[in-house]
């Protein structure tokens, strides 16, 4: 049998229990109060900038996060970048730089956290934008002389953006002046026809270039080849002649260029008086003479005469001025006039080239009779013939 006073002794034991455990339990949450405060630990801001948004594929970006924060008494122990594309990086400073190497739109983000767990994260957009894709038409092989196209307006950008042409036609000729060879602008059409006017390799280049500043370069090689000539010769006779009367005492001159675009090869000239009426009389007396500078060439000679039937004269020649050239040959040129040069202008087959300059004295013309003590033909009549002989070079392509 219990009695009440039991009864409630055994109450007042159990409150004082309960009131020793609920302090007990008062007193452990007040100390493990930091590891288990339902509002968590104090938190950073992120903060996010790049130098641009807006680039081309390859080209470096830079990151900021400098200007992060984090309450007072915490500090910023790490940034953890993922770049979008893939690539992640964790930093304890806040900055870095990334390479996108692929075109398209990327979603940056960075997590930035404190020393006493606290996060936050922020993002960028990034755009990268894809170089224009370059389709050339050309011709690699061509000959001196001919034309040929290049067409570039097939090329295109992936964003269909709107697209510029730049041609450099020689990368070894600097074109405009300003001492770089490979930066010329010689054209901005989409397609251009040069003239190639002279043989060899050249490398030129086009850049095209988008609307967001993204270019590409392509270069491009065309060989010119030389053209193939046949040179034959052919034999041809010139014929000059002048005349005229001279008092004694007096000299006609004359100065020309024989045998133009010619190998010389002969000279024939005669000089021939008009013969005094009385042939017993004594005949007039002239000399004949040639000056040819370029060749150190100088001739002259005096009349005379064989029989007293036959007119006073003089002669001056000379044959074998230059070598005879083969029959045919064959040469590599640019031009049949670059050909011709080089032909004409062979040291051992120069001579007689430039200006010949003839002159006619009369040395005596003693009188013929006298009437009245006056002579009535105080000189003589002249004439001058010459012929040349000469090799035309006869020029024509052969075509292979």
């Amino acid at each position: 049998m219990v009695f009440a006073g039991e009864i409630m002794r055994g109450e007042k034991r159990g409150m004082a229990v309960r009131s020793y455990c609920l302090a007990i339990i008062m007193l452990a949450s007040v100390l493990l109060s930091g590891c288990t405060n339902p509002i968590g630990p104090p938190e950073p801001t992120a903060s996010l900038t790049v130098d641009v948004d807006q680039i081309n594929s390859g080209e470096p970006i830079n990151f900021d996060a400098r200007e992060s924060s984090t309450p007072d008494a915490t500090v910023i122990t790490q940034f953890s970048w993922d770049f979008g594309d893939g690539s992640t990086t964790t930093t304890t400073q806040g900055l870095t730089n990334h390479v996108y190497s692929t075109p398209g739109t990327y979603e940056a983000s960075l997590i930035v956290e404190n020393d006493q767990g606290g996060t936050d994260e922020t993002h960028w957009t990034i755009h990268v934008n894809a170089y224009p894709v370059i389709e050339l038409l050309s011709q690699p092989m061509a000959k001196v002389g001919e034309s040929i196209t290049l067409n570039a307006e097939g090329s295109s950008d992936p964003e269909g953006g709107v697209l510029a042409w730049a041609w450099d036609l020689d990368l070894s000729d600097d074109s405009d002046g300003d001492g770089d060879s490979r930066n010329d602008v010689d054209s901005s059409a989409p397609s251009i026809t040069m003239l190639l006017n002279k043989s060899g390799e050249f490398e030129g280049a086009v850049e095209v270039t988008d609307d967001r500043g993204a270019s590409a370069r392509e270069a491009f090689h065309i060989n010119v080849s030389t053209r193939t000539w046949q040179v034959t010769w052919e034999q041809q006779r010139v014929t000059e002649d002048w005349d005229g009367y001279l008092k004694q005492g007096e000299s006609w001159t004359y100065s020309h260029v024989p045998g133009v675009a010619s190998r010389l090869m002969e000279v024939n000239a005669t000089l021939t008086l008009t013969m005094d009426l009385l042939l017993q009389l004594p005949q007039d007396n002239f000399t004949l003479r040639l000056a040819v500078p370029i060749s150190g060439w100088d001739a002259e000679s005096a009349t005379s005469q064989e029989n007293v039937t036959k007119a006073p004269t003089a002669y001056i020649e000379r044959d074998g001025m230059n070598p005879v050239p083969t029959e045919s040959s064959t040469y590599q040129s640019d031009y049949a006039d670059d050909l011709l040069r080089f032909i004409l202008d062979n040291a051992a087959a120069r001579f007689g080239q430039g200006n010949w300059t003839w002159q006619v004295t009369a040395d005596e013309a003693d009188p013929d009779f006298l009437v009245d003590d006056i002579d009535p033909d105080e000189g003589n009549d002249w004439k001058l013939e010459v012929e040349f002989i000469i090799l035309v070079p006869r020029i024509s392509e052969v075509f292979e």
